[in-house]
Order: structure tokens, then C-alpha cells, then sequence
């Protein structure tokens, strides 16, 4: 644009690098406490996403399910957030791998092996996903992840259920 701002859906969009961005989840973190700023991130990760997925989901009201999940890994990946695979996510819920994961891969870089899942974003991206592409409310759905690359796995594994 004429004065270098990006929109998605009407909506200004702000890239970080991974410094900022696990600096400011370190930072809510010392102050909440792990649990509670888990709680947070993912919550305040799934309105956002949940609010731009379900916009472009809205652009072809004729696509299926498994189209939407295939826009919102093309999104993931676009906004520099990794590569992901749907292959068992269904409008029931279901699993979401991270072959990689800007969270988990700058947690490493920075700080090194974790102490617990770092993926915080990413499950709350991914809540947002199915919520927007089953037509669940929010409050329908929990998710977790099961597994990190922070922590010495091989990818990052998310489950999301619907309630």
C-alpha cells in the first residue's frame, strides 16, 4: 500500500520476529505465571485468527470443511507461523502437527530446550480453524499441546476437542 501498511480482511496486520514475539510470551509469563498466560495467549490468539478465518471462510460459502482447513494452513504458513498438517483434524476435533514452528524453533534458538510447551499461538490459530470452519463457538472447544519441538520433539503435536 501507499504508506506500507498490510490489511487481511479489513484488518492491519503487524509482523515480529521471533525475539519480540517470545520475549512478549516470556514477559506475560513472569507475570501470570505459565497456566494463566497459557490461558491468555491461546485465548486472545483463537479471537483474533477466529475473526479473520472465519472472513475468508465467508468469501466461498460453497467450500468444504477440508478446503477451509487447506486456507488456514496456506495462512499459518503465509504469515511465517510454520507448516502444519490436518491430515485427523475433523469438525469432532482432532490433531494438528507442526512440522515446524516459529514459536517452538525461537524458543530453541533463544533460550534453548524448554520446560513446557511453548506453542501457545498456534493452538489458539488452530482452535480458531475448526471453530470457523464447523461453525462451533468458541467456548465449544479446548485445546493443548501435546508435544513440542521446544522440548526435543520431532514436531509439534496440538489437540483440539470439541465440548
Amino acid at each position: 500500500s501507499e504508506r506500507n501498511l498490510l490489511s487481511l480482511e479489513n484488518r492491519r496486520l503487524v509482523f515480529h520476529c521471533h525475539d519480540y514475539n517470545l520475549f512478549l510470551q516470556r514477559t506475560i509469563e513472569d507475570g501470570l505465571g505459565t497456566q494463566a498466560a497459557q490461558s491468555l495467549q491461546v485465548a486472545a490468539s483463537m479471537e483474533a485468527s477466529r475473526s479473520v478465518l472465519a472472513s475468508l471462510y465467508a468469501k466461498d460459502p460453497e467450500a468444504s470443511f477440508l478446503d477451509k482447513l487447506g486456507l488456514a494452513r496456506k495462512l499459518f504458513g503465509s504469515l511465517g507461523f510454520g507448516q502444519a498438517e490436518t491430515p485427523s483434524l475433523t469438525p469432532n476435533g482432532g490433531g494438528v502437527r507442526l512440522i515446524t514452528s516459529h514459536y517452538a524453533m525461537g524458543w530453541k534458538a533463544k533460550w534453548g530446550v524448554a520446560e513446557h510447551p511453548v506453542c501457545y499461538f498456534p493452538v489458539g490459530f488452530w482452535m480458531a480453524a475448526l471453530a470457523a470452519a464447523a461453525g462451533l463457538t468458541p467456548e465449544r472447544l479446548q485445546g493443548r499441546e501435546r508435544s513440542c519441538a521446544a522440548l526435543g520433539a520431532s514436531a509439534c503435536e496440538l489437540e483440539i476437542e470439541v465440548l
